[in-house]
């Protein structure tokens, strides 16, 4: 408990002292960084491995309660996202293994196709200064969207838009 708290404080000063929003993120049409990380099953990941399949990219945290709301959001369009081969990728910030399975048990969402753990090098490839961040990737590897949170009938629409576009 106590470490949760003392993370959420440092997340709280960082984000205070951290850049303002639309200077870090990734502008529509440039290549996704390397996102590379270890899943919650020990395995090695690298988002290079979906190249040729547009995916969603959530980065959050158990503990932020508007990371669980886009969760949901995202859950939510696991079907039409199936549908059309899009992948999703939710990474999580200085977490373990045990707590996103907590996290996931607890909200009943379907586990998403890759669970990373991000101990910072995410956070730094990507200039992580708030979350949720989600980023919407072509099949290119190319950025459709870069932002904080979005609804599930938006992010629809995003993804329409994206595939359409592909």
């Amino acid at each position: 408990m106590t470490k949760t708290l003392l993370t959420a404080l440092l997340f709280t000063i960082a984000f205070a002292l951290a850049p303002q929003p639309g200077h870090a993120l990734l502008q529509k049409g440039e290549q996704l960084p390397e996102v590379a990380g270890e899943t919650i099953d020990g395995e090695q990941f690298s988002a290079s491995s979906l190249k040729g399949k547009p995916f969603v990219l959530k980065i959050g945290t158990t503990w932020c309660g508007t990371c669980g709301v886009q969760s949901k959001a995202v859950n939510e369009m696991r079907d039409f996202m199936s549908e059309n081969d899009i992948q999703f990728v939710e990474v999580f910030i200085q977490e373990s293994a045990k707590r996103v399975r907590k996290f996931f048990d607890k909200k009943g969402f379907q586990l998403p196709d890759q669970v990373i753990l991000d101990n910072g090098n995410i956070s730094k490839n990507l200039n992580i200064y708030a979350i949720p961040r989600v980023i919407l990737v072509d099949k290119n590897h190319q950025v459709y969207r870069d932002g904080d949170s979005i609804s599930s009938r938006t992010l629809k629409n995003k993804l329409k838009q994206m595939l359409a576009a592909n």
